[in-house]
């Protein structure tokens, strides 16, 4: 059989096929030709391109706030926490966002403040903590209202982390507005109340199901292993929520406690009131253009009314775990009344709302474990507090209550289930900045308070045993244990216990209450202890402020019939009146407040006459607070100057400071001497110098300064302002100039005052060896140096001798002058004459204008016989022709001629010109120019025929 022929595997080639042409159908068109018949069209997407440039301000993902704040009601959680961080953003980059749309963004954010998603709240939360520091109360106000619904709202919400959550928005608002937020929160009390009894309740059926599992005697060993792993893993959950539930409740009260101090207006009786006081007063009184300034702080009332009703908390009182509502509650058919909100207003609603709380309290006081030695930081803070609520709540009961039997079940209760662990410490000494240390001292220091509160105002005798030796005692002895330094250990007090220091300031009040009821000893021994205290406090300190305040109210105390008699209350308030300056001087310009409250209490002491002489005694230590001299050293052999604080301090404390010096008895030298340093200071203000001539003047008018010293300070000021103008190292501008002229004029009217009462030589007679020896020094230096200022001071001299005289009396002015040393009228004629001449030297010798001659006028006035008027001319004609060579003969030639020029063109001399006597001088003197003057000069012939003319025109020739 042949075999068959091969099958043919190979596919035939695709390259080049040529299909078939059917018929009846066009061809199909070659591929290799290229179209040239197609259209192109233009296509709009509309809101595509996402880096579009866009005209509204953008945040870093380039949205707008209208974007965002869309977002925030989208339904997916991710998308509404973009839009609250994306709105953050964008204020952040753009502040003025949040002013024009801030209606828009408030009105939204409050929809997602109580988010069901933990994320979107926090930040919001954070979002809202960036806004309302930008926001100030007038702008946040409206929208107050509407946010404290919306967070009772939260506190009231089925989710307990929004409750919580809620708790922590409020805490915000509290922050930035605490006044605010106190108007709006009606219902939050409630509430928090409410809260607390969840958490409280949940605790102890947990506590209870525990207890009751554990409390049957089964054998471990008869009970199954299965059994047995079952009943410790719910002990386990059961602990767990009860930690949780704890944890809870701190956080709750945390909240609650920063509210209630915006509620209840605690009274304050720290050294702050005091301040407080001086500020208001300093307000008060503030001068603005000679007017009174009027307070324009608005009040903005709430948007609804608010009803009172003392019984709100009734519905919480709890007894024998029952709930019990009060007769009054009830409507005549026996349902419930609505209860309206309250927001604390009344003592009554706070004795309701105390003791719903109180309750709450003791048991979370308990359940901390204070008698646990190995107790952490954590609970140490909330231990501490529970003790501030109560300790707040205490305090504002006792003004009221502190009488009645409510008040004092309060007091048995404290101490069932608090002093029993007093005094609590955790830590040591000798470790005083630790934590622990820091927090226990603080409790200490509460439950001192708290316990004193129950002291009430006024203690009676009769109960002194009962209550200070009885359960008083522990607390008196921590008090003086923690004066005395006890809580801080000797080995590092200088560096560290600041903070256990200011927890000890705070029970300086206590002291005050017991003293009087104290025995003797009792007493000596704790003012011992708070002058040891005092001395170891800082300058700058808080602790210190609270040592002034308490000296204070020693003062204040003095009379209190029982302390009058004890010779240790007598001690310690001269030792601190004295401590006072001396603190005043330490603090220099550092601390303004602190030297405000002692000014003020020295003050108050100096108004109360009857303690006079503790406040005579502490002048001598007042004096370096001003000024004072060291002693002498070979370097300084008159001893250093050295100016105390006054100078740096503020103005308003400089007033009251030299206030305090009117109330002394008498000035001594050393004050005397200090205020005349100050005046001569440069440092001082015009303002300050005024004050201190006011005060001299008043103080010798009262009789407290006598007339000596009067004298010897306003020569001493006088020279003061005259030494400064002779300096060639000070140029006075017009300022300055102004400011001494306002001194002299002062100066000038209160010595005018002093000729009422005394004679003119018991005013001039001390002037006149000083000022000639000044006017010397003028003189020369005016000569010598030709220094422009030795006029103003010769000026003010003279003013001042001119005030000395009686005005408007010819005939006493002239027995007045002849009562003058010869010496003084000689150094004034040649000062007078210096003054005329030198200043021709400083103008242009072509003019006769000097600088000022209405003073030496009317100097020369005061003599009727001329005879000064006539010394003077003759001295200007002495400098005729007198020169070491011809240019200096000449120049001398022409300042004479100009200065008798100048003076017969003056008015108020011109009757002095007419008399006899001067008439005959002035024709003597001028045929001496005539004879003087060289006609070749030009210059010089002008001015001899500029003075004959004026001679011709003086003697109408």
């Amino acid at each position: 059989m042949g075999r068959s022929a091969p099958k043919k595997t190979l596919q035939p080639s695709l390259d080049f096929k040529v299909k078939k042409k059917k018929l009846g159908r066009k061809p199909l068109p070659n591929p290799n030709i290229t179209v040239t018949t197609f259209k192109s069209k233009a296509l709009n997407m509309p809101g595509q391109n996402l880096v579009e440039e866009k005209d509204d301000l953008v945040n870093h993902r380039n949205l707008t706030l209208k974007d965002l704040l869309t977002k925030l009601n989208h339904y997916n959680d991710q998308v509404k926490k973009d839009a609250v961080t994306g709105i953050r953003d964008l204020i952040s980059k753009h502040p003025t966002v949040l002013f024009v749309h801030l209606g828009a963004i408030m009105n939204k954010l409050v929809e997602v403040i109580n988010d069901l998603d933990k994320d979107v709240r926090h930040c919001v939360h954070n979002l809202l903590g960036t806004i309302l520091p930008m926001l100030d109360e007038i702008s946040i106000s409206p929208f107050i209202p509407l946010f404290s619904v919306y967070i009772n709202s939260g506190m009231t919400h089925l989710k307990t982390s929004v409750r919580l959550d809620s708790l922590r928005l409020l805490d915000i608002f509290i922050d930035h507005y605490p006044n605010l937020i106190s108007r709006s929160c009606h219902q939050m009390i409630p509430n928090y109340i409410d809260l607390l009894k969840r958490v409280s309740g949940s605790a102890t059926i947990a506590t209870i199901s525990t207890s009751t599992s554990s409390s049957a005697t089964v054998p471990t060993g008869s009970v199954p292993i299965s059994q047995q792993k079952k009943s410790s893993s719910s002990s386990s959950v059961a602990l767990t929520s009860k930690a949780s539930s704890l944890h809870t409740r701190v956080m709750i009260l945390k909240s609650l406690f920063k509210l209630i101090k915006v509620l209840l207006n605690e009274p304050d009786l720290s050294f702050s009131l005091l301040l407080n006081r001086i500020h208001k007063q300093r307000e008060n009184t503030q001068i603005i253009d000679g007017k009174m300034a009027i307070d324009c702080s608005l009040t903005y009332q709430a948007y609804n009314d608010r009803k009172v009703f003392t019984d709100l908390f009734s519905k919480f009182l709890v007894r024998n775990n029952e709930q019990q509502l009060p007769q009054q509650q009830l409507n005549s058919d026996g349902t419930v009344k609505s209860l309206f909100p309250t927001i604390l207003e009344t003592q009554e609603e706070v004795k309701q709302f105390s003791s719903t709380l109180l309750p709450i309290l003791i048991d979370l006081w308990l359940e901390l474990g204070p008698s646990n030695p190995g107790i952490s930081f954590q609970v140490l803070e909330d231990l501490e507090l529970v003790v501030s609520i109560i300790q707040l709540l205490v305090h504002c009961l006792k003004e009221k209550f502190s009488t009645t039997d409510f008040y004092e079940q309060l007091r048995k209760d404290y101490i069932k289930f608090f002093s029993v662990h007093f005094p609590f410490y955790v830590g040591s000494p000798s470790n005083p900045d630790s934590k622990e240390w820091i927090i226990s001292c603080s409790i200490n220091s509460l439950m001192t308070q708290t316990a004193s509160h129950f002291l009430g105002y006024s203690p009676s005798i009769n109960n002194v045993n009962e209550t200070i030796n009885g359960w008083y005692q522990p607390f008196l002895e921590f008090i003086e244990d923690a004066l005395n330094g006890k809580l801080i250990d000797e080995k590092v007090e200088g560096t560290k216990g600041q903070i256990i220091k200011s927890h000890i300031s705070n029970l300086l009040w206590i002291v005050k209450i017991i003293l009087p009821i104290l025995s003797s000893t009792q007493s000596e021994s704790i003012l011992n202890a708070f002058i040891s205290f005092d001395e170891k406090c800082h300058p700058h300190s808080t602790p210190k402020k609270a040592c002034v305040f308490f000296i204070k109210e020693l003062i204040d105390i003095q009379s209190n019939p029982l302390l009058s008699n004890v010779k240790s209350f007598k001690n310690i308030i001269e030792w601190g009146l004295a401590s006072l300056p001396k603190l005043l001087w330490k603090l220099g310009n550092s601390d303004n407040d602190t030297s405000l409250m002692i000014i003020n209490i020295l003050l108050s002491v100096g108004r109360d006459k009857s303690k006079i002489k503790h406040y005579d005694s502490i002048q001598n230590a007042l004096v370096p607070f001003f000024f004072t001299i060291s002693k002498p050293t070979p370097q300084h052999p008159n001893g250093k100057q050295i100016y105390g604080p006054f100078l740096s301090l503020p103005l308003n404390i400089q007033f009251l400071a030299l206030n305090t010096l009117y109330y002394f008895s008498s000035l001594n030298k050393i004050m005397i001497r200090s205020l005349i340093a100050i005046c001569r200071s440069n440092k001082s203000s015009p303002e300050i110098v005024s004050i201190i001539l006011d005060l001299i003047h008043n103080l010798y008018l009262v009789g407290t300064l006598s007339l000596s010293h009067y004298i010897a300070f306003c020569i001493a000021t006088t020279l003061s302002v005259t030494s400064k103008d002779n300096s060639n190292d000070i140029i006075n501008n017009e300022e300055s100039i102004k400011e001494q002229e306002s001194i002299i004029k002062k100066l000038c009217w209160n010595i005018s005052s002093l000729r009422l009462s005394n004679s003119i030589d018991s005013i001039l007679e001390p002037m006149s060896e000083p000022f000639i020896i000044e006017l010397k020094k003028i003189s020369t230096n005016f000569q010598d140096n030709n220094n422009e200022n030795s006029g103003d001071s010769l000026n003010y001299i003279l003013s001042l001798i001119l005030s000395c005289f009686t005005e408007n009396n010819n005939e006493i002015r002239e027995k007045e002058f002849k009562s003058l040393s010869n010496e003084l009228i000689t150094t004034v004629t040649n000062s007078i004459f210096i003054y005329i001449f030198q200043s021709i030297k400083f103008i242009n010798s072509t003019s006769t204008k000097i600088y000022d001659l209405n003073i030496i006028l009317k100097t020369i006035q005061l003599d009727n016989s001329n005879q000064m008027l006539i010394n003077i001319l003759n001295l200007i004609s002495s400098k005729l022709n007198v020169g070491s060579n011809q240019v200096e003969k000449n120049n001398n030639n022409q300042y004479s001629i100009l200065s008798l020029i100048e003076l017969f063109k003056s008015k108020e001399l011109y009757e002095n010109f007419q008399l006899s006597n001067v008439k005959s001088v002035i024709n003597s003197i001028v045929k001496k120019v005539e004879k003087s003057v060289s006609t070749q000069l030009s210059t010089e012939k002008q001015l001899l025929d500029k003075l004959l003319s004026e001679v011709k025109l003086l003697f109408n020739e």
